[in-house]
């Protein structure tokens, strides 16, 4: 054997698997860059699910429904405390359920018997922690990416790893669901979280850099995490999955081998995907414990949503409207005032057709744009291949997702997390591609690294922004601290002569009929605030 030789890696009772070398590295630089971009990433992460006050330990909205729910579960219950979740329940049958996966609640079964003290407090930290395995999700798809044989230079791998990492980290919607740790952002960070794992998975067992039965093995788990989060992360990785095993079959069938060590084989990736089948019995049955039914996820006969009154829950002529909310520009993204960006309110085609509560989105052309100008580069790049790759054969895997995303009856920022799975995994195509073409890739690596620090200060702005102006579960004290931190102080108009600002007398006396007035602070002991702006002093 000579030194370039690699020896074949098996997997038990195999002789035919052969792991490929893993030649993705950075440099001492690359390395201390990867570093600071992930200790920035982390602590921004940090400031933001404890509203700059670092403190974990404290509850956030509906976050308690988890906590209630793992009790339930261990019980053999999927039901939760009434007041744990209020009017975003809904009664059957006398109990009251939640609409979201259990997953978040799983998480907190041991926590709480370990720390009772910590019951109905652990939102932040499953959002820090969700947000976080997410990003070193993202690391390792890109790093997958870059792996391997080609001709990229060291320098542009670098660069292009730099540029990912950031730009995921800070120019996506994951920073605006850790910038809230409610109970909406938390079940849909959990499912992005075993998306994203899910793709590293495919990734590597597509690039033979990883043993077979290891990697369904990690492909099953991260599906597991995705489905009972929220199944629309769920979908497009089953689809995936089972692509892929019809391939390992038709591979262990073709080998020209023995029929017990095939029986091995397949025995081998049936105990691999065994993961995978308990998270979709355990869907089957918080379905069928919630309504009777495993294929019901909601029930819109107990909610205060209707449907039907608006043209069913999915329906393909919503598309227009959602895709250009999430995906096209608006001169509502802009504003006069610092910082700049913000959320624009979202605008329907048809409001008939719509459930009538409008809440806000970023756009990602505007704030994830290194991501949507990489994903359709790498689509493109798929387009032209001679050859079909097995890549191009799970892009449709995504689409479901996509679609329901698009033709569902309401459309909000959080929503816009669903469409990251198929836009990192066609980055990731166009990043396996640069480093197969080369030197040319070059100086697109510095266009995505320009384009990752812009939608880094596009998101983390406007998420800031949207959290003084328009969200109504951060801290009061917080929006006060943000409109310092974005010049939003607000000032009382100017006149030609001096001023005094009559906070600084003593009024001769005050009539009320429901509080007495408060100087410099709201009735309630709160800060000031007025629109956007908040105000030092006033009565």
């Amino acid at each position: 054997m000579s030194a370039g030789d690699v020896p074949p890696a098996r997997s038990p009772g195999s002789s035919r698997f052969r792991v490929k070398p893993e030649s993705f590295s950075l440099s001492g630089q690359g390395l201390r860059i990867t570093v600071a971009i992930v200790i920035v990433t982390v602590a921004a992460y940090v400031w933001l699910v404890t509203y700059g006050t670092g403190r974990f330990a404290a509850e956030e909205t509906w976050g308690t429904a988890y906590d209630s729910l793992g009790k339930s579960l261990l019980s053999g219950r999927a039901d939760v405390e009434p007041h744990s979740i209020d009017w975003e329940g809904f009664e059957e049958n006398g109990k009251v359920y939640i609409s979201f996966g259990p997953f978040p609640a799983l998480l907190r079964i041991v926590p709480n018997a370990v720390f009772p003290s910590m019951d109905g407090k652990w939102s932040r930290l499953s959002c820090l922690a969700g947000a976080v395995l997410s990003l070193l999700a993202a690391a390792c798809v890109m790093g997958t990416s870059l792996r391997g044989p080609g001709n990229l230079p060291g320098r542009a791998t670098t660069v292009y790893f730099a540029a990912g990492l950031l730009g995921f980290g800070l120019g996506t919607p994951l920073v605006y669901l850790v910038s809230c740790g409610r109970i909406y952002h938390e079940a849909i960070i959990w499912g992005l979280c075993g998306s994203l794992w899910s793709i590293h998975f495919m990734l590597r067992i597509l690039a033979g850099s990883i043993p077979r039965w290891r990697g369904f093995l990690g492909l099953s788990v991260s599906f597991g995490v995705a489905l009972l989060s929220r199944v629309t992360f769920g979908v497009p990785i089953a689809l995936a999955m089972a692509v892929l095993g019809a391939r390992e079959v038709a591979t262990i069938i073709r080998t020209d081998r023995r029929g017990n060590e095939k029986a091995a084989d397949a025995l081998g990736l049936v105990l691999a995907l065994s993961p995978a089948v308990a998270a979709g019995l355990s869907f089957f049955w918080y379905n069928h414990a919630r309504f009777g039914s495993i294929w019901k996820t909601l029930d819109f006969k107990v909610t205060y949503v209707h449907p039907e009154e608006i043209g069913g829950v999915l329906n393909l002529a919503r598309a227009p409207s959602a895709l250009w909310n999430y995906f096209g520009f608006t001169p509502a993204s802009f504003s006069s005032l610092p910082p700049y960006f913000q959320f624009a309110p979202v605008r329907y085609f048809n409001d008939s057709i719509f459930f009538g509560w409008k809440e806000q989105v970023l756009s990602l052309s505007l704030g994830s744009s290194w991501l949507v100008v990489g994903a359709a580069l790498g689509l493109l790049g798929l387009l032209w291949r001679r050859r079909r790759s097995w890549e191009a054969l799970l892009v449709p895997a995504f689409l479901p997702q996509f679609m329901v995303i698009a033709s569902f009856y309401f459309v909000t920022q959080r929503y816009a997390a669903e469409f990251l799975p198929a836009l990192v995994f066609l980055f990731a195509v166009l990043l396996a591609d640069a480093r197969r073409n080369g030197r040319p890739s070059i100086r697109l690596a510095w266009i995505f690294l320009v384009l990752a620090g812009f939608s880094a200060a596009v998101t983390v702005t406007s998420t800031l922004e949207w959290n003084l102006a328009d969200n109504g579960d951060v801290p009061v004290e917080y929006k006060a601290r943000l409109a310092r931190v974005l010049n939003r102080t607000g000032q009382a108009p100017g006149c030609n002569g001096s001023r005094q600002p009559v906070t600084d007398y003593t009024p001769l006396g005050q009539s009320f009929s429901y509080a007495a007035a408060r100087f410099n602070r709201t009735w309630d002991d709160k800060p000031i605030g007025l629109g956007h702006f908040y105000y030092s002093r006033g009565i």
